[in-house]
């Protein structure tokens, strides 16, 4: 993949190269690109540089077109900056080509890369280099079509070029570092040689121009004489393998650039004259023997210089790695270096575990540590390396979908690092990502400044910033509920709450345990002893106290009185009186009689009876309910936790009756719930609340609140409109005023 430099001079120019090369169809889509192009970046330039910005674009746009990226990246390229200048640019690109706005934006989104990350903090040097890699990751896992990161990396390419117009020498090393940390890796990794020593030299002569100087007059030629120089060699070794029989060849070679000189003397700690790989050939033949064949051609007519040659085919590399490498003195008196290998064995080094890239940029260590990634990357250069010999160009961009980084997402701390997530990751994954206490203490989170539920899936480059609180652990429903996605939160999780007072694994599986007995009608339900078989316990208190610490998931509860109930028969079912541990609920969408009926509450299944809810506990629709009754005034709604109603139902037990919430309950109506807040006592405490309070149109029906020992505790009586309402989002509102300490519904 070489990039070829197309000269032009203004518009004209430009549309007169490429309607030799494109479509009468797709250069109507160029001059109406560039026609918008216009109206936006007219007077422009492109920063830091004092290009000027729509040349700018028709620079790259020219270098994405000579990389067979097809039309519709060239079109992309020209608009690459409009979001900047226009809120209504989907539109106005959808008037174009609506395929081309995925791009533009893919490449809106890649770029800020330079606005979310930062290593300035990073001290440790193996720390650096790991928050390097999860950045690179990161850009690349952001494109949804790969075409995305050739663009960025052309655009890349023409700011190193023209930075020199830039007259800020502190934006000229920061731009510099960050082009050969992470732009020019991610060239080398695509295969895009050219784009990868342009950018690895320009960086080089801003971060280090003394070196830059003195190996350029070291090299005593141009790069240009170095290419034209092993054009002659080439042409050389093809006569002499098709005399000898070899028809089916591939000849390439390259002039070492300036940085690769420098990193290998540095590292190797060579003289300049110790270097003999200035100038390379690679020759690639189908088998093995015809490598030695190139062997001796190449020996035979050029002098090899002695010691520099290496079998890495009968004996390969730790890598597997497999060539043959030798250097000879060619015309001229000039050092050339000579590789030779098979097909096979070339496929292998680009794209197999022996990838140059690989061992060159993560070590040995680094290579052998991320394989998958390493298979994935070998994947998109394949399909690069394909994209030339397609002619059929129907749907041709499907191939570029970059659908294989989408099993990771990368987001960012509020302090610029990087960090990997499972996909489907929440802020839960992300706090103990961060830390065992942050996650253990985690109550809410702000995602790209926005305060969002704990459940909220999070996206590739999101900022995340966590809310904590002083004292607390997790909470078991946070695996229930499937909140947490990565194991690492997981283990953290459930090794905190094995740590966890006895009592409170008993307390917290208890609750659990009822609420799935809940689910199941009285009439159907087994008797406890049954559960406890079929789950193979000695007692149910174990249950308890397993589902409480983590151990035993709800689902198992299910699955075990299903297998019971599918056991017995229905006839012989015998329904009891109820006692104080039968407090049951038939959930709305578990009862079949509920959909029936529109009353507000079902008791026993049946509508029409009188009812109210209950001041003590004041349940809302979706919440596990069981009916009282009570001299004169029909049925008590109770929330099942009331201490009031276990303390009515010890005493007269046979008055406790299984009751649900209809249809017309969870649909409409005005509710009454008590927020309990616990806070540092403080002026304009109460001011704030209520003011939250109202911004999220929640009127405050009543209010309570007495002061002790510097804490304030207030409950609050709001008024909930609907089943629906999101308690937990309440909650973290509540736990971002300034004092707060803990928030619970009462």
């Amino acid at each position: 993949m070489v990039t070829v430099k197309t000269k032009f001079t203004d518009v004209a120019s430009w549309l007169s190269i490429y309607r030799q090369s494109f479509s009468a169809a797709e250069t109507q889509q160029f001059e109406a690109a560039i026609k918008l192009a216009q109206k936006y970046y007219q007077g422009n330039k492109f920063y830091p540089t004092n290009v000027d910005l729509l040349m700018h674009a028709l620079t790259c746009a020219s270098t994405v077109a000579n990389l067979n990226l097809y039309f519709d990246a060239v079109v992309a390229t020209i608009l690459f900056d409009l979001p900047r200048f226009s809120s209504k640019w989907r539109e106005e690109i959808a008037a174009i080509n609506s395929s081309v706005i995925e791009l533009v934006d893919g490449i809106n989104r890649v770029t800020q890369i330079r606005k979310i990350g930062t290593l300035a903090d990073v001290e440790n040097e193996e720390e650096r280099r790991e928050q390097l890699e999860v950045m690179r990751k990161m850009l690349l896992a952001m494109a949804s079509d790969i075409r995305v990161v050739l663009i960025v990396l052309v655009g890349r390419g023409e700011l190193m070029l023209n930075l020199k117009s830039c007259k800020d020498h502190e934006i000229q090393q920061k731009i510099a570092t960050e082009t050969v940390e992470i732009f020019s890796p991610l060239a080398n990794r695509l295969g895009v040689w050219q784009i990868k020593w342009e950018l690895e030299d320009l960086s080089f002569k801003y971060l280090h121009p003394e070196q830059y100087r003195k190996i350029a007059k070291l090299l005593d030629e141009t790069r240009e004489e170095r290419l034209e120089y092993i054009e002659h060699i080439k042409e050389f070794l093809s006569e002499q393998m098709e005399q000898s029989g070899i028809n089916d060849y591939q000849v390439t070679g390259r002039a070492k650039h300036i940085y690769s000189i420098w990193k290998k003397m540095k590292k190797k700690n060579y003289d300049f004259e110790d270097l003999y790989d200035i100038r390379a050939v690679r020759v690639l033949v189908p088998e093995i023997r015809d490598c030695y064949t190139v062997l001796g051609i190449v020996h035979t007519k050029y002098s090899p210089i002695p010691g520099e040659f290496d079998d890495y085919i009968s004996n390969p590399k730790p890598n597997n790695y497999q060539s043959l490498h030798t250097c000879v003195i060619g015309p001229e008196r000039k050092v050339v270096e000579i590789q030779i290998r098979t097909f096979a064995m070339h496929d292998d080094a680009e794209y197999g575990v022996a990838a140059h890239w690989r061992y060159k940029e993560l070590g040995e260590k680094g290579a052998k540590s991320s394989p998958e990634f390493a298979e994935k990357l070998a994947w998109i250069r394949q399909i690069l390396d394909w994209r030339e010999d397609l002619t059929d160009r129907k749907d041709i961009t499907n191939i570029f979908k970059n659908e294989i980084f989408n099993d990771t997402i990368y987001v960012v701390t509020p302090n610029g690092r990087v960090i990997s997530l499972p996909k489907g990751s929440t802020p839960i994954d992300f706090a103990y990502h961060v830390h065992s206490d942050i996650g253990h203490k985690c109550r809410g989170a702000k995602v790209d400044g926005q305060i969002v539920p704990l459940s909220t899936p999070l996206s590739n480059g999101q900022r995340v910033e966590i809310l904590t609180v002083k004292e607390g652990g997790p909470s078991i429903n946070w695996l229930h509920d499937g909140l947490v996605k990565s194991s690492r939160a997981i283990s953290h999780i459930r090794r905190h709450i094995r740590n966890q007072n006895f009592e409170e694994f008993l307390a917290a599986g208890s609750e659990i345990f009822e609420r799935e007995l809940s689910k199941f009608t009285a009439s159907i339900r087994p008797e406890v002893d049954e559960i406890v078989a079929q789950l193979g316990y000695d007692n149910d208190k174990n249950i308890r106290i397993d589902l409480g610490r983590g151990d035993l998931e709800p689902t198992r509860i299910r699955d075990a009185i299903q297998k019971i109930i599918s056991k017995r028969s229905l006839n012989n079912q015998a329904n009891s009186d109820l006692t104080a541990e039968d407090i049951v609920l038939v959930k709305t969408n578990e009862n079949k009689a509920v959909g029936k009926h529109l009353s507000g509450i079902l008791v026993d299944g049946v509508s029409g009876i009188v009812t109210h809810l209950a001041k003590c506990c004041k349940p809302l629709p979706g919440d596990i309910i069981v009916g009282f009754i009570t001299q004169g005034k029909g049925v008590a709604i109770h929330r099942t936790t009331c201490s009031e109603l276990k303390r009515q139902a010890k005493l007269v037990p046979n008055k406790v009756v299984p009751v649900s919430w209809g249809t017309m309950a969870l649909s409409s109506g005005v509710f009454n719930a008590d927020i309990e807040v616990i806070a540092n006592d403080r002026s304009a405490l109460l001011r704030d609340l209520t003011d939250l309070f109202a911004q999220e149109k929640l009127s405050i029906a009543g209010l309570r609140t007495t002061c002790k020992n510097n804490k304030a505790h207030m409950i609050f009586t709001l008024q909930i409109k609907g089943a629906e309402f999101n308690f937990a989002w309440l909650i973290n509102k509540i736990f971002a005023v300034d004092g707060v300490i803990e928030v619970m519904r009462k």
